[in-house]
């Protein structure tokens, strides 16, 4: 099958705009187009379609392996897919300006080269149809999602049925199919996308309604004690760098809960709900925001693509947060579903917004056996008919001067509850401790207290010039509902940070810094939005190459310019073969109405004609004529000067006799 003309340039425009490879796409459409006005060829050898199959088999391989080991497999797989019209344009540039119409097929593999000898596993193909197959799919593979795909595929589509419809049929009948065909594709794909989402969403309403007869699974819950576990570690797990001078946020809170069940706290009425995004994909809203506000960069691991994300107080809008879905809690946490394994955004924050849900009466529960304890201290602080500003302070100034920080504690006395302890003889320990007795004496005073859980921003990185948060940086803190919003209340020491700096800091820790601020730097560069970065340039590395090839091929020996053959039917030819007189004997058959079909193979045509011809048409001879017309067009090796005369003599002579075939009824 060959294409019909500007069929391939059409293809490869498709892709280019699909895939965004515009300038590569319609250079390569255009070159491809003029091997159809020139008449210069190159000869190319069985060994040099080889050598041309090997490296376009060793680039595809380098640089599939460069992208599974740069970026996520799946991501790498359809990356692979959309470049591979880049891949295969030099064996359509050979074929497109070399001599021989079609390319062997067993040239393409090494594992069945060496069977070229056996009879049968010569395979002649064009290129020309596989290769619109190629870029449809690499289209494809860019995942657009837009209306126009569709269009394009189909009017590629029929634009390449058109050039071998039946023509026994009219021109409005085969349009009037290939319509059809074209809205019931689009309908069973709307209609399966709509089926696909109504199924999962009855699937997952049925699963919560199955787990919900033993646990709620939107309930989040922490541990008092499982952070501190965090903190045996130096590893850098978030970065953050103000868009504008000054000090980072101070806190970054990933979780909200109200309900404390010693030594657990719980996130009761804590279920999820999707967020839109908002401009290109990228902008999540979380609520309304202001003029007056602070931005600041974060990146942040997510563990398979997924998790929550630690984010200062105030925050209404994530930017340039490359997801598939982003959802929230009531109490403020935001979760990541189908992420980057390394996301990096602006958030937009402002300390006076409040968007987490107002109090309810489990802000204000406190445990039944920490009762006594708590009441002292309220009593001996003296909160009661205190306002709540006055109450934060009171409470805030008290952990601060009679309190301390310690990481390790003994045993306890029988029949005291570790807050009761913490309150009333150690007066010692870490944040979950200082948070939890935080909130459990601002509620005994009467003021809505949640328990939050985060990290805390406190080291500044010279080496990379930015803030850096460890997993020993994990805290915890009291959010008071005070004025009308909810206020960060963090009454554990300030001392905190350096005590657990001497205590747990590495003398490896300069190292081991430098290792991670390196694999940072690839884990930006293989998970972010690289257009600045080397993938930008990658492309370009492919110039020498394609230079070298030109630079090879302008001055082989081979280069030659083939002349104009114009056979019967006015078309004119322009490959190796091109003058053989088989054509003529063709042309003289069609005459008489035993024509050989375009798709035909010659062995079959003769057979056909055969059967039907009258007696005086000689069959033999043209068999002879057909064995040697193919050696001559398509054998490397070609014809002796024996041989063409003998074609050129068989031919006449069957011409010659045949002269006045009657036409067939």
């Amino acid at each position: 099958m060959t294409t019909p003309p500007l069929l391939v340039a059409a293809a490869l425009c498709f892709w280019g705009w699909q895939t965004g490879l515009v300038l590569f796409a319609w250079p390569l459409a255009v070159i491809l187009e003029v091997s159809r006005l020139t008449r210069w060829r190159w000869e190319f050898s069985r060994d040099d379609f080889d050598r041309l199959a090997s490296a376009t088999s060793l680039m595809s391989w380098g640089i599939a392996g460069y992208l599974f080991i740069t970026t996520d497999p799946s991501r790498a797989l359809t990356t692979l897919f959309q470049w591979l019209p880049l891949l295969l344009i030099f064996l359509m540039l050979a074929q497109a300006y070399g001599t021989a119409p079609r390319i062997d097929v067993t040239g393409l593999f090494w594992t069945i080269r060496r069977r070229r000898a056996q009879p049968g596993h010569r395979r002649l193909i064009e290129l020309s149809p596989l290769y619109v197959v190629v870029c449809l799919l690499s289209a494809a593979a860019a995942n657009a999602r837009g209306p126009w795909f569709y269009a394009g595929l189909c009017a590629i589509g029929g634009w390449a049925l058109w050039s071998v419809r039946a023509s026994r049929y009219p021109a409005w009948t085969w349009a009037a199919c290939l319509g059809l065909a074209v809205l019931a594709g689009y309908g069973g794909h709307v209609g399966l996308y709509t089926a696909q989402r109504a199924i999962e969403s009855k699937a997952l309403e049925w699963i919560t309604e199955w787990l919900r007869r033993d646990t709620d699974p939107f309930r989040s819950s922490t541990a008092i004690g499982s952070i501190g576990s965090l903190k045996l570690s130096d590893r850098i797990v978030l970065r953050l760098e103000p868009v504008e001078q000054g000090a980072p946020p101070a806190l970054l809170r990933e979780a909200t809960y109200n309900i404390y069940n010693a030594p657990t706290w719980l996130a009761y009425d804590a279920g999820f709900s999707p967020i839109a995004p908002e401009g290109n994909g990228t902008i999540w809203p979380l609520g309304s925001g202001r003029r007056s506000h602070e931005i600041v960069t974060l990146s942040t691991y997510l563990r398979r693509g997924r998790g929550i994300l630690p984010l200062p107080h105030g925050a209404f809008e994530l930017d340039r947060l490359t997801a598939a879905a982003i959802s929230r809690t009531p109490m403020g946490a935001v979760r990541v579903d189908e992420g980057l394994g390394l996301s990096t955004f602006r958030v937009r924050f402002a300390s006076e917004i409040d968007l987490d849900q107002p109090p309810t009466e489990l802000d204000l529960r406190v445990p039944a056996n920490e009762g006594v304890a708590l009441t002292r201290v309220v009593d001996e602080l003296g909160l009661a008919r205190r306002s709540p500003t006055a109450i934060r302070d009171a409470v805030a100034r008290h952990f601060r001067e009679r309190f301390r920080y310690t990481a390790s504690l003994g045993e306890r006395p029988r029949g005291a509850t570790p807050i009761a302890d913490f309150l009333e003889r150690t007066r010692a320990g870490h944040c979950e401790y200082f948070a939890t007795a935080t909130v459990l004496v601002l509620r005994a005073a009467g003021v809505p207290a949640r328990y939050a859980a985060g990290y805390a921003v406190q080291e500044w990185s010279r080496l990379e010039n930015r803030w850096v948060v460890r997993t020993r940086h994990a805290h915890s803190w009291a959010l008071a509902y005070i004025n009308g919003a909810w206020q960060d209340v963090d009454t554990t020491p300030a001392t905190w940070v350096e005590d657990e700096q001497a205590l747990l800091a590495s003398a490896w820790q300069p190292l081991t810094d430098l290792l991670s601020w390196a694999g940072f730097l690839i884990d930006r560069w293989r998970w972010g939005e690289r257009g600045d970065g080397l993938t930008r340039y990658a492309a370009w590395m492919l110039v020498p190459l394609v230079l070298i090839l030109a630079w090879r091929l302008y001055f082989r020996r081979q280069r030659t310019r083939l002349p104009d053959v114009a056979p019967a039917g006015g078309r004119a030819r322009s490959w190796i073969g091109a003058d053989s007189e088989l054509y003529a004997v063709e042309a003289r058959l069609d005459g008489i109405g035993l024509g050989r079909l375009s798709h035909e193979p010659v062995s079959r045509w003769l057979a056909r004609i055969e059967a039907g011809a009258p007696p005086e048409l000689a069959i033999e001879p043209i068999r002879e004529i057909a064995r040697l017309h193919y050696r001559y067009r398509f054998d490397p090796a070609g014809l002796s000067a024996a041989e063409r005369d003998r074609l050129r003599a068989s031919a006449r002579a069957w011409l010659a006799r045949h002269e006045n075939v009657a036409r067939l009824r």
